[in-house]
Parts: C-alpha cells; sequence; structure tokens
C-alpha cells in the first residue's frame, strides 16, 4: 500500500522503505563507480597535453548537457504518471453503497440469505477480476479453486463458471448471478421495480470500476514516450561522466578550483532520478512496489464490511429518543486548539448611515427635477461661453485689420 508518513521532517529522512535513497542508491553507486574511472584514466594515464585535450572533451559535454530538456520531459511525465496513478484508485470498486441498498431494499431474517449470497459475489467479483491486473491478488488466488478453498466460490458456481466460454474473459459472471438474483426477488414480489432500479443502479455502479480497471491495464501509456525520457535522463547522467569531471590540465588548475567529488551532480541525481522512479514506479500501482495499491487488504476490507452490512448490521437500529445537545464538548487538549472560524470576505464591509438611507418614491422625483435643472444651466453656461469666444474673436480680428 502507498507509504504512510507523519513523523517530523528530521526522521523521515531517515526512512528507508519507499524513499528516494532506495530509489536511486543503485544508480547512484554505479555512477560514482564509473567517474572515478574517468577520473582515474585522467589522473594517471593521461601526460599533460593528453589532459588538456580532455579539457576540450569536459567543456563540449557541458555544453552539450544543456541541449537536454530534462526538466520538461520528466515534469510532463511524472505528471501525467501521477494523474493517471490516482484516476485508477478512484476505480477501486467499494461494495459500500450497493450492500446499504440491499439492506434497504431486502430487510429482515427472511432475506439474509440474500444479502449474504450478494455480499459473497461482490467479493468473488472482485477477486476475479483483481487477479487480471494486479500481481499480489493473482498470487492470492493463482486458480479458480483456490476460490473455492476461500469459500468465495460453491463447487456449482465453480462449474458453472468454469463451463462458460467467454474468449473475451468473464470476471463480469458474478455481476451477473447478482443482477438475476435481483431479477428473482422482484419476480416472487419481494422487491418493487422502483426498488429494482435502485439497486441495479448500485450494482452497475460496482460493476464500472472492474471495467476501467481492465481498461486502464490494456491501454498504457506509449511506449515511446517513456522511451524518451529514459534515454535523456541516463543519458543526460552518461554525458555528466565527463562533462562533470574536474579539469586537471596545468593551465585549468591555476584558474578553478578542482574538485574531486561531483557534490552537484549527486543533487541533480537525487532529482531527475528520484523524478523517474516516481514515473516508473507508479506506472504500474498494482504491482508490489512499496507504492503499489494493496489490493488484498482492500479485498479482505470489502469482505468483512459486505458481511456485516448482510449479516448484523442489515437491521440493527438503537432506541430513538436520546435528546441532542447544541455543543459538542471538548477535551482539555483540543480547547487548546483555537479553530479560525471562517468569515466572508465582506465580513468588516460597512457602509455610512447616509449611504444606508433607503431612497423614497419621491426622492427620486426631486432627484429627476434638479438632475434637469443642471442640465438647463450647464447648456445655458456654455452658450455664454461660446458667445463670449465669440465675440472676442472678432475683437482681435479687427484690432489686426486696423494695424494693417
Amino acid at each position: 500500500m502507498t507509504i504512510s508518513y507523519d513523523e517530523e521532517f528530521s526522521s523521515l529522512m531517515l526512512r528507508w522503505r519507499g524513499s528516494i535513497w532506495k530509489a536511486v542508491l543503485k544508480d547512484l553507486i554505479g555512477f560514482y563507480i564509473a567517474y572515478y574511472i574517468v577520473l582515474a584514466f585522467q589522473w594517471y594515464l593521461l601526460d599533460e597535453k593528453g589532459k588538456e585535450y580532455f579539457t576540450g572533451w569536459i567543456m563540449w559535454c557541458e555544453i552539450g548537457a544543456q541541449y537536454i530538456p530534462l526538466s520538461f520531459l520528466l515534469g510532463f511525465f511524472v505528471s501525467l504518471i501521477v494523474a493517471r496513478w490516482w484516476e485508477q484508485f478512484n476505480c477501486i470498486s467499494w461494495p459500500d453503497k450497493m450492500m446499504i441498498m440491499v439492506s434497504a431494499c431486502l430487510p429482515g431474517n427472511e432475506n439474509i440469505v440474500v444479502r449474504q449470497t450478494i455480499a459473497r459475489w461482490s467479493s468473488l467479483q472482485a477477486a476475479i477480476a483483481w487477479s487480471g491486473v494486479s500481481v499480489k491478488t493473482l498470487k492470492r488466488f493463482p486458480t479458480e479453486r483456490h476460490m473455492v478453498a476461500s469459500r468465495l466460490m460453491t463447487e456449482e458456481e465453480y462449474d458453472l463458471y468454469m463451463n462458460t466460454d467467454a474468449p473475451h474473459g468473464k470476471w463480469f459472471i458474478p455481476i451477473l448471478w447478482i443482477v438475476n438474483l435481483i431479477k428473482l426477488q422482484k419476480k416472487k414480489g419481494v422487491i418493487d421495480s422502483v426498488q429494482m432500479d435502485m439497486l441495479l443502479k448500485q450494482v452497475y455502479s460496482y460493476r464500472d470500476g472492474f471495467a476501467m480497471l481492465f481498461v486502464y491495464d490494456w491501454i498504457k501509456i506509449p511506449l515511446v514516450y517513456t522511451q524518451v525520457v529514459a534515454i535523456a535522463t541516463y543519458g543526460y547522467f552518461f554525458i555528466c561522466l565527463i562533462g562533470r569531471q574536474p579539469k586537471l590540465d596545468q593551465r585549468s588548475m591555476e584558474k578553478e578550483i578542482t574538485i574531486l567529488f561531483p557534490i552537484f551532480t549527486t543533487f541533480q541525481m537525487l532529482f531527475y532520478l528520484g523524478w523517474l522512479k516516481v514515473g516508473q514506479y507508479l506506472m504500474n500501482p498494482f504491482g508490489e512496489d512499496d507504492d503499489d495499491f494493496e489490493l488484498n487488504y482492500v479485498l479482505d476490507r470489502n469482505t468483512a464490511i459486505a458481511h456485516m452490512m448482510a449479516s448484523e448490521l442489515a437491521d440493527q437500529l438503537p432506541s430513538i429518543g436520546a435528546p441532542m445537545v447544541p455543543a459538542v464538548p471538548h477535551t482539555r487538549a483540543s480547547f487548546k486548539i483555537q479553530d479560525v472560524i471562517p468569515k466572508s470576505h465582506l465580513a468588516g464591509f460597512k457602509l455610512s448611515e447616509a449611504e444606508m438611507k433607503l431612497i423614497k418614491p419621491e426622492d427620486l422625483e426631486e432627484h429627476e427635477r434638479l438632475l434637469e435643472e443642471t442640465k438647463v444651466t450647464n447648456r445655458q453656461r456654455l452658450g455664454t461661453l461660446v458667445r463670449a469666444i465669440e465675440k472676442k474673436s472678432r475683437t482681435n480680428a479687427t484690432i489686426n485689420e486696423d494695424d494693417e
């Protein structure tokens, strides 16, 4: 199952299972071995002229590594994989809603056998379907006889299942048994058409999750994109085997600091290779990696819950009438945590008394009258101003003629 953690950051970095250290350790050790082999070749086997020539190769590889858009490729690849990983988890079928509806439509001890049969067939459906997509579930049920031994399937059901000719798979047969059992209850008059419709909707919804998991198992991430990302990542660090070597020629050692350990390349390997490993591990979440989904646990949980809902919880009802308190008390520990009560962003918005005063119809009439008077006054002032400008223009023209 996905690794769970809630400890402090310092102790979190020391965990091994599902950690970045476990994911990149082998690649990191392999890189260090190859790195120091190249360094020893440069240090012990090359003369001064050879070291100068090798420095040219180092500079060429440093420039070439910049042309690989590794961050873009890995970012898009991992975001696609994580989205697909979460969607596959959402496709895991849970029988809770279906069994709640079964308990509501088929109550009483007289229907307990029907409820328990539907609960058992729901677990049988999961065991058959998940064995086709999950390695862990397949190891638990390698053959149909193991389902009989687990008492999820009877001998009669085994014969019906094995004698069914279905070249495209027969994982959906238990769902049809549930549908046929519901149809039988409708024929007997135990449920009506409305109840049958509600039950079938839940059965269809339960079935859809298994179908989608088969689709995800069938349609993979395009191989070419997976290859591009892998080649880009490992090719980048192959170039770094030379491009991150220290420059050991005399001219470079006089101008630059020589460090024999690839510090920053190590950080890059932790980031980029860790990113790539995340995508590789989450590409198939039903395998045996640390962060893969544990469908065997989900099957155990669903079987137990479905049995409870079909048996002791189907008609369980406590006494009613107990009063409800308007406030739930705190413990001393929880009371110390002061929760922030959410407020609207307009909670502090206020208007003045004048702005909050209501407008009456007579106020509107007075406002319109004053507005019309203002418009008339403005037109009069504008006319007076225009006439003054024209008069001044004529006066200036007369003065210019007299001067001439």
